[in-house]
């Protein structure tokens, strides 16, 4: 199956490129098409300035996948 048009944003990671902020856990913004998927929600600052420099609006996530409930992936639920 090919999918075209799909743009995956790493929000938080314990590395970041200029900008943006680095922290331990993960999170990453997946489009595909007009879908937009929440993966995971990091642990502290760098969800919420990354997501805000990166131009990712949470508000329109269709869908939040946990992969597991470690703080690290689940830490900013109450911000989504």
């Amino acid at each position: 199956m090919k999918i075209d048009n799909v743009q995956i944003s790493i929000l938080v990671d314990n590395k970041a490129e200029a900008g943006l902020m680095k922290e331990h856990g993960f999170s990453i913004w997946i489009e595909v098409s007009d879908h937009k998927i929440l993966f995971d929600t990091g642990q502290g600052k760098a969800f919420i300035h990354n997501s805000t420099a990166l131009g990712c609006n949470l508000s329109l996530a269709e869908a939040l996948i946990l992969s597991h409930g470690h703080y690290d992936h689940t830490g900013n639920l109450v911000h989504v």
